[in-house]
């Protein structure tokens, strides 16, 4: 059987692209610098609490990092994985950053999502007048394909590890042959 760690995502400043310096500075002026320093040092602790919990499953499991599979929340199948995981993480990406080291330790990145999905996403956001239920129903299609790639690359005896954000529900498209487990965020 394969084992899928269900990790949820925490985006920070570096996954918002150019609206990143926009949102911290609109966030300093109502809130004030200290509380954006306390923010930082928040998502900064989340990050670590998942490498430590990633880092108990794999010793749990006793499976070597080259039996791991990663996956990535809106990392297309485009032949240039590594590249954007190694770009994002220099731009200061936690979730990047993490994704690279356990690249470096072994792990196998696998592209996650289909790059026409996202396409269609970012058009459909873009547009005025966009419904949720189109939305939704575009989210949904990239799940399937998520379980779909997780299920066509994570063979028996492997553990792989799928960094996803709060709004997906990969887990519903998932075959019965993988069982999810989900990784509990304690921060000490």
């Amino acid at each position: 059987m394969a084992h899928l760690l269900y990790v949820p995502v925490v985006h920070g400043s570096a996954e918002m692209g150019s609206a990143a310096s926009g949102y911290q500075a609109a966030f300093i002026a109502r809130f004030g610098e200290q509380k954006w320093r306390e923010r930082c040092d928040e998502y900064n602790a989340i990050w670590r609490a998942i490498q430590d919990g990633i880092d108990q499953r794999i010793q749990q499991r006793g499976v070597t990092l080259q039996r791991v599979k990663l996956y990535q929340d809106s990392l297309p199948v485009c032949g240039h994985e590594a590249a954007l995981v190694t770009q994002l993480a220099e731009q200061g990406s936690e979730n990047h950053k993490l994704l690279g080291v356990l690249m470096q330790r072994g792990a196998v990145l696998v592209g996650s999502e289909s790059p026409e999905l996202l396409l269609e996403e970012y058009r459909l956001l873009q547009a005025p007048g966009h419904t949720e239920a189109q939305a939704s129903a575009l989210l949904e299609q990239r799940d399937r394909f998520i379980a779909r790639r997780i299920a066509e690359t994570l063979g028996e005896h492997e553990l792989g590890i799928l960094f996803i954000g709060a709004l997906h529900r990969v887990n519903l498209y998932l075959p019965q042959q993988i069982a999810v487990e989900y990784l509990p965020i304690e921060r000490g």
